[in-house]
């Protein structure tokens, strides 16, 4: 019955006809992109191709490394980000050499900053366009593919997404690895310092750049700063202690005490120490919800110190959510030491009035040290005096003595170190009238003037 049926079929001049006709097509659709497809297959073989979204931390570094390429000295259609340098960078070898990267990367500090460096400029990275460019690195073709796409209602102020493709012509991934790393080692500061990430659209984005500044300048109680260097110390080298004894890999430090004596400073420095980023979370970023939170706070770039200041104004009662955002105190606990919480986290949180937080906030386990930075005291004024004067033209003699004298003025925890400093400045090129003249701004707790003890 079936070999009838077939026999029929093959006989029958229409079915013949088409399928005939159909096989006839089948084979011309094939022939007709067979080109196309040995075309794709060789350049999937000799090509590699990397795309980078405007999120990840090498997007900025290929764009600074696009701005130094002889290509975007060429080019006609550039984009542009805007940033600040010091008012005198490190001078090229010659006029047609870009300015070394890390100048981009730098923001002025008036406070660390020398005479000479009492103003800033204006620093324009230009680089290619949103399209498709084509340059040469090491001799091969790369083609540069930039996009931009325009976001509706998104809800974060962003208005656009970028993403950036590099399609590297007989490469291979190892020398993309190169390229990325060539990037990276440009983009980066080239003194040492403390890279400051932002959370901004739910990313980690760096901000600024803090150069390291000496351990001498940080005056606090005696033994404070060599005590959390040396935690934090024990704690990077104590991975294996801790997962062989099932304890979570996490550290916790509150910061407490009156404004203006060195909080936010104390962390700055001791990141620079551990060679760490500081990456600063607010609170009451507007559009920020608990599961906001958790993620941020789960995509903390490793060696990364989480800074989270002023934590108790950010919940006025207890158990309370905050009213500028959708955080709560529970879904900041939950995000501080949740299942998904990063191992190896370093957090520090800052407060003025640590008697306002919940004790579920700072129980141990979330908090493993507290550390008070309270109101100068006479040794501190002394120290600060014959640091800030050091090499001003007194003699040996004179300065220790002029230390003594300004430290015998200085209320016992009645002055912030901040006020210290600032009447210090009023005097930077006259150490004796700072050592005689000395009226504080109580800049802590009183708007008026704090007069000085009467010293004979």
């Amino acid at each position: 019955m079936m070999n009838t049926l077939i026999e029929q079929l093959t006989h029958n001049p229409f079915f013949s006809g088409g399928f005939s006709l159909m096989l006839i097509g089948a084979v011309v659709a094939f022939l007709r992109n067979l080109p196309g497809k040995i075309l794709v297959a060789i350049d999937r073989r000799l090509s590699i191709t990397v795309e980078i979204p405007d999120l990840d931390p090498a997007f900025r570094w290929v764009q600074v490394w696009l701005t130094t390429q002889p290509y975007s000295r060429r080019a006609r259609d550039l984009s542009l980000a805007t940033t600040w340098v010091r008012a005198e960078p490190v001078a090229a070898a010659n006029a047609d050499e870009p300015v070394p990267a890390e100048d981009a990367d730098i923001v002025f500090d008036p406070d660390e900053a020398s005479a000479s460096e009492a103003s800033s400029r204006v620093k324009f990275l230009l680089s290619p366009a949103p399209g498709t460019h084509i340059m040469l690195y090491r001799g091969r073709p790369l083609i540069f593919y930039r996009h931009r796409r325009e976001l509706q209602n998104a809800g974060n102020g962003k208005s656009f997404q970028e993403t950036m493709t590099l399609k590297l012509v007989g490469g291979t991934r190892a020398l993309v690895e190169e390229l990325l790393e060539e990037t990276r080692k440009l983009a980066s500061p080239r003194t040492p310092g403390v890279s400051i990430l932002a959370a901004r659209y739910d990313s980690w984005e760096p901000t600024s750049w803090q150069p390291k500044r000496p351990l001498q300048s940080l005056v606090l109680a005696d033994g404070v700063l060599e005590d959390v260097l040396g935690d934090l110390r024990a704690f990077s080298k104590s991975r294996n202690w801790y997962v062989e004894r099932g304890i979570p890999y996490r550290r916790g430090y509150l910061l407490h005490g009156p404004p203006g004596n060195g909080k936010t400073t104390l962390v700055l420095a001791a990141a620079a120490e551990q060679n760490l980023s500081v990456g600063v979370l607010s609170l009451s970023s507007r559009g920020l919800n608990d599961d906001g939170l958790r993620s941020m706070v789960d995509s903390v770039p490793p060696a990364t110190i989480l800074l989270i200041e002023d934590v108790d104004c950010v919940f006025k009662t207890a158990r309370s959510t905050n009213e500028q955002t959708g955080v709560t105190l529970s879904g900041l606990l939950n995000a501080l030491d949740g299942v998904s919480s990063r191992e190896g986290r370093i957090l520090f949180l800052t407060t003025n009035h640590p008697e306002r937080l919940d004790p579920a906030l700072i129980r141990p386990g979330r908090i493993d040290r507290r550390l008070e930075l309270g109101h100068a005291t006479p040794d501190q004024a002394r120290r600060l005096f014959l640091w800030f004067y050091r090499g001003c033209g007194v003699s040996e003699q004179d300065l220790p003595r002029l230390a003594d004298r300004f430290a015998a003025q200085v209320p016992e925890g009645k002055i912030c170190m901040a006020a210290i400093q600032e009447h210090l400045l009023r005097h930077r090129a006259a150490p004796e009238a700072a050592a005689h003249e000395v009226v504080f701004e109580d800049q802590a707790n009183s708007a008026e003037p704090v007069e000085a003890v009467a010293v004979g």
